[in-house]
C-alpha cells in the first residue's frame, strides 16, 4: 500500500531524517512505471521518497515483488565504498541514498533535482553516449566474478518477473502477430530468460532505459536512478536494453536532428562501452553474449510495441496494422532470428 495520506508521508520523511524540516508541499512523480514516487519539500533541501508495491505501480495487474526496493537500496549502498565507489564522477552517477524502510518496501533519496530524462532531452549526443558506456562498462569489469557483490546483489525475483511477463510472452505475442515463426522465436526468447535465473558475471543496472538516464544542467551530465532490477547477471542484458530503446527513439523521432543525435549517442556508447572493458572484454562480452544480446534487443522491441509495455511510452495507441509497428516488430524478428 501507498502511504494513505500526505501527513503520513511527511511524517515518515521527519522521522527518518533527524533535521530535515518539511514545509507540507509534497509532489507525486510521474516517469517511471514500476513504484509510487514522491518530491517532499523541506525548509533547504527535497528528497525523493519512493515505495514499491507488491506489483507494478503503472498495471496494477502485473505482479512484481516489493523485495525490488531493497535491491536498490542494496545496489545504492556499494556505490559508497570501492570498487563502485571509484566508477562515479560528477558527471555520472547514482543518486545517494538516505534511509531504508524494509518494512514499508520504502527508500529517501537524494534529490538530483527537476532533470529530464533521455526519451525527452534534447541534449543527446558523443559526450554523453561515451560517459554512460564509459560507466555501465566499468561497472560490468569491476564487478565480474566478484563473489561478495553476487551475493549482495541476488535478485531472482526480478528475473523471474521478466521471464513471466516478457521472454513467455514473446510466442504468444508473436502469434497474435501472424508471424510465421512464433514457435522457433519464442522458443529462444523463453530459454534467453531461464538462463537470466541464473548466476551471471557481473553486476548489472537491469533497467538502462531513458527514463532511467536524467539528463544534468551541464554537457555529457546525468544521473542513473531505479536501480531495483539491478542483479549479478549478465552484460548483453543491460547492452541490448539500452540500445533496444536508442534503436525505438530514431524509430520514433519526429526530425532527422533527433535521429542524428540519438544514433550519435548509440556510436559513442558502443565504442566507449567496449574500450572501458579492456582486456576482460573477451571474457564478459563474448560470442554467446553478442547471441543473447541480440535476443534480448528483440524482446525489449516486441514488448514495447505489441507486448505488455506498450502503453505509456513511444508506441502507445498504435494497432497492429500501423506501419511503425509492423517495421519495429519486423527488427524485432529479425534480431530473434
Amino acid at each position: 500500500m501507498a502511504f494513505s495520506s500526505s501527513e503520513d508521508l511527511l511524517a515518515f520523511v521527519s522521522n527518518a531524517v533527524p533535521g530535515f524540516e518539511p514545509t507540507g508541499a509534497i509532489q507525486a512523480l510521474s516517469g517511471g512505471n514500476l513504484n509510487y514516487v514522491w518530491r517532499v519539500f523541506g525548509e533547504e533541501q527535497s528528497l525523493i521518497v519512493k515505495q514499491a508495491p507488491p506489483y507494478i505501480a503503472q498495471a496494477p495487474d502485473i505482479p512484481l515483488s516489493p523485495q525490488r526496493i531493497l535491491i536498490e537500496a542494496a545496489a545504492l549502498r556499494l556505490f559508497a565504498k570501492p570498487p563502485l565507489q571509484d566508477i562515479i564522477s560528477g558527471h555520472l552517477r547514482p543518486p545517494g541514498l538516505i534511509y531504508t524502510d524494509e518494512k514499508n518496501y520504502a527508500l529517501i533519496l537524494e534529490d538530483v533535482g527537476n532533470l529530464k530524462s533521455l526519451d525527452i532531452h534534447p541534449a543527446t549526443g558523443q559526450r554523453l553516449g561515451t560517459n554512460l558506456g564509459v560507466f555501465i562498462g566499468q561497472l560490468h569489469r569491476v564487478t565480474f566474478q566478484d563473489e561478495a557483490i553476487a551475493k549482495a546483489i541476488d535478485n531472482p525475483q526480478i528475473q523471474q518477473s521478466r521471464l513471466e511477463v516478457q521472454y513467455a510472452q514473446a510466442r504468444r505475442i508473436l502469434t497474435g502477430f501472424g508471424a510465421s515463426n512464433a514457435a522457433e522465436l519464442g522458443d529462444k526468447a523463453e530459454q534467453l530468460g531461464e538462463k537470466y535465473l541464473t548466476k551471471g558475471k557481473c553486476l548489472i543496472m537491469g533497467d538502462l532505459w531513458p527514463r532511467s538516464v536524467l539528463i544534468g544542467p551541464k554537457e555529457g551530465q546525468a544521473r542513473i536512478i531505479d536501480w531495483e532490477f539491478a542483479h549479478f547477471g549478465r552484460p548483453a542484458q543491460d547492452v541490448a536494453h539500452f540500445l533496444a530503446h536508442l534503436w525505438m527513439l530514431q524509430h520514433c523521432a519526429e526530425s532527422m536532428e533527433k535521429k542524428r543525435r540519438f544514433r550519435q549517442l548509440q556510436h559513442a556508447f558502443v565504442t566507449s562501452y567496449r574500450a572501458a572493458l579492456g582486456p576482460k572484454m573477451p571474457l564478459i562480452f563474448d560470442e554467446e553474449e553478442t547471441e543473447d544480446a541480440g535476443v534480448h534487443f528483440g524482446a525489449e522491441i516486441l514488448a514495447r510495441t505489441i507486448g505488455s509495455f506498450q502503453n505509456g511510452y513511444l508506441y502507445e495507441g498504435l494497432d497492429h496494422s500501423h506501419p511503425k509497428i509492423k517495421e519495429a516488430v519486423h527488427v524485432a524478428v529479425l534480431h530473434l532470428a
